[in-house]
């Protein structure tokens, strides 16, 4: 089964990182996380970046979640998750 995913997210600090935005998975029956591509918001503060995937597991998705950092070149400074 494949799952249409649409994310997004806001640069709300003038502080001269960029940020970015991933999707995070398990698959059903699993605790095993899947990372899925960064998307960068390079575009600078009060841009926002949003994107529109689909994503797949052979035997489906349990759980859900988004990762965003913000970042320097591609060293990640700090970064929040949460999960469905």
């Amino acid at each position: 089964m494949e799952f249409k995913i649409a994310l997004s997210v806001t640069d709300t600090s003038a502080d001269g990182h960029h940020v970015r935005v991933r999707l995070l998975t398990k698959p059903v029956g699993s605790q095993q996380v899947f990372t899925w591509p960064w998307r960068s918001n390079t575009k600078g503060n009060g841009e926002t970046l949003s994107v529109s995937t689909t994503a797949q597991a052979e035997y489906g998705i349990e759980h859900t979640g988004v990762e965003v950092a913000r970042f320097e070149g591609d060293r990640k400074l700090n970064s929040c998750t949460d999960w469905n």
